[in-house]
This record gives structure tokens, sequence and C-alpha cells, in this order.
């Protein structure tokens, strides 16, 4: 699969519910919200560090371990808005293997421009793209860890920075790890985030500034196998913004609830729809160490499942399921095909 990760921002409140995508993030003061987007209607990710105080943020990427293969080029994208930055610390953007070899971004502590460095330790750097404060940009970066590799730039479609050259201090050549280190008293906003690999069909290059809508269930699908905590199954599983408070649960393989969604939206292009991410916030409650689940499409009365199954944790986390293409027909989704879906989830 090339598409790994898609990210829109729109069911956060706070960083405790960030946390239950980004999970292992660390956060040192409570200075992540969730204001409108690039879009009408939208959110995005901002850190405000509005005080003179040292606060850090690491917030990790879900990147598993095996999501890259040895050689696999990454790529990935998000828009930034930075409003205001602090004069000693800079915010940094890393995409590393397990020796902290691959590409670093670093927004400057002067304000105003993106330093690019190979990998972490050696800190070399390879280039340096300028932005205006205020403003909306999307940039998209694609590296290949070697000796060589290289890192190539763009922003706002257009290539900007085109480096040859080693991209690693030592180890192998897997991307394994990924973060944002937000620091002090930084104000930046972050939208639209995906992250691709090389290997595949399709999604294997830019992206381009892509934009990401985010759909809700609003009614009861086919299946209605798992209990609920209260009122219909649907119904605890149909809020915008992430709540554990009432859920659906089973414990048998085979268990199956899908459920209807909202349509997306009608201003979508059905030829830069790139693919679908089905996200089910879980966690294990039985002792059982084998309990997973398995993202579910259900379109034209035939069920269809991810392609992976994915084990649960004993706390509430993020489980996300990409379908690039129809599993119906194996062609590109288009915006009536999503909407004459149902999506859901199964024990597995």
């Amino acid at each position: 699969m090339t598409l790994k990760f898609i990210d829109g921002f729109e069911g956060y409140n706070d960083f405790d519910d960030l946390e239950k995508v980004f999970v292992g993030s660390v956060a040192t003061g409570d200075y992540y919200s969730f204001p409108t987007g690039r879009r009408a209607g939208t959110k995005c990710l901002n850190w405000n560090g509005h005080d003179t105080t040292r606060y850090t943020s690491d917030l990790k990427f879900p990147i598993a371990n095996g999501a890259f293969i040895s050689d696999e080029e990454i790529i990935f994208g998000f828009s930034f808005k930075v409003i205001d930055y602090d004069l000693t610390y800079a915010c940094e953007f890393d995409f590393l293997n397990a020796n902290s070899g691959g590409v670093r971004l670093r927004f400057n502590n002067g304000g105003e421009n993106i330093i690019f460095y190979r990998s972490h330790i050696s800190m070399y750097q390879v280039g340096t793209i300028n932005y205006d404060m205020n403003t909306w940009y999307y940039i998209e970066v694609k590296c290949k860890m070697g000796k060589p590799g290289y890192i190539i730039v763009h922003l706002d479609e257009q290539e900007v920075l085109n480096y040859a050259g080693d991209t690693m201090w030592s180890g192998d050549t897997f991307f394994s790890q990924g973060s944002w280190r937000f620091e002090k008293r930084w104000d930046i906003s972050i939208d639209d985030l995906y992250i691709a690999g090389s290997e595949g069909s399709y999604n294997n290059d830019f992206l381009g500034d892509i934009r990401i809508d985010t759909i809700n269930p609003n009614g009861a699908g086919n299946h209605t196998d798992l209990t609920p905590s209260a009122g219909s199954n649907y119904e605890c599983v149909d809020e915008v913004v992430v709540d554990n408070s009432d859920y659906v649960e089973g414990i048998n393989a085979g268990d199956i609830d899908s459920y209807s969604y909202s349509d997306v939206p009608t201003d979508i292009d059905d030829s830069a729809i790139f693919g679908i991410g089905l996200r089910n916030i879980a966690q294990r409650t039985a002792a059982s160490d084998n309990i997973k689940i398995d993202g579910l499409i259900r379109t034209g009365s035939t069920d269809y499942n991810a392609s992976v199954d994915l084990s649960l944790q004993d706390n509430w986390a993020s489980k996300d399921f990409i379908f690039e293409r129809d599993p119906s027909d194996s062609n590109v989704w288009t915006q009536a095909k999503i909407n004459a879906c149902e999506f859901g989830v199964e024990v597995a």
C-alpha cells in the first residue's frame, strides 16, 4: 500500500484526543487547539506556545514498524501557516531511520524560512526555502534514504529544492519514525497532512496541494452485531469529535457493525480523490492478547475487508485503514461511489 496516513484534524478538541491517533506523543503545556482550517467549516492543528518558559511538545506520527520497506522513498505533504515564531528555538519536522538518518525540516528560529537537513545527527544543511508570515502554503517533500539519496521539495506544487547526496548517517534505509517538535513561543498551524511511499501502483509520487475531508456515521447499516453501550449502535459512534463515553463492543470473531454515512462535500473533484481512510478509535478490554479488528466497506450488497487486521491496545487508540481504490472494482473512488457505501468494523 502506498498511501500510509492522512489527517485533516477534524475530530479533535484537545491534546488527549490527538494522542489517541498520534500515540506516544509528549506534550508539556496545554497549547494545542483546533481552530478553523484552510477552508471554512474545517479545522486545523494549531500549536501556540504563548509563554516565556520553554515548553516543548513532540508529536509522533503513527508510522507502524514495517510501513516502509528498505530503499522506499517517503513522500509527505501538509499545509502550514506561521503566525509567530521564537527567536531562540526552532520547530522541527523529522522523518528518520532507527539511527536518526533521513530528512529534517527546521522552521528557523529567525522566522520566515525553512532549512532542510540530511539526517538528524550530521545535520548537514542542503537548502533553504522562504515563506511569508500569516499565509497558508502547501509543502511536499520526497526523500530517498541512502548514500547517496536525495531530497526534493515542492512549495505550492513548484519545485524549490533538489538535493542529491547522502541522506543518512548510518544504519538501514527504512523510514521508521517521524515527529513534529514544537518549541516555546511558536504560533503555527498545520492542515491536510498526508504520508505516502513509493512502492505501489498509485499515490507513489507528489500528490499536489490536497484537501482532506471528513464524514461521519448518520444511520444504521446492514450489520449491527456489536453491542452498544446505550441506544442504537450508530449513535455510539456518530460524534464529530472523539468521544469514548459511548461505544460498541464485541468479542466474537466475525461480528460486524456497519453504518451509513453523510455524503461527501459536493465540491470535491472526482479526479482528485486519492483514497479514503477509515478511522476506528478502539481498545481491548478482554484479557486475550489476540483481539484484532478489520476495516470494512459494504457496497453493492457485498462486504469488503481491509488487507490487514490490526491488534488492539489496552487504551483507546486509533486504528486507521486506508482504501486507495474501490474494492468492488479496483478502480478510483468517486463521490457517487463513496456516498453509496456503508463503512464499519469487524472483529477478527
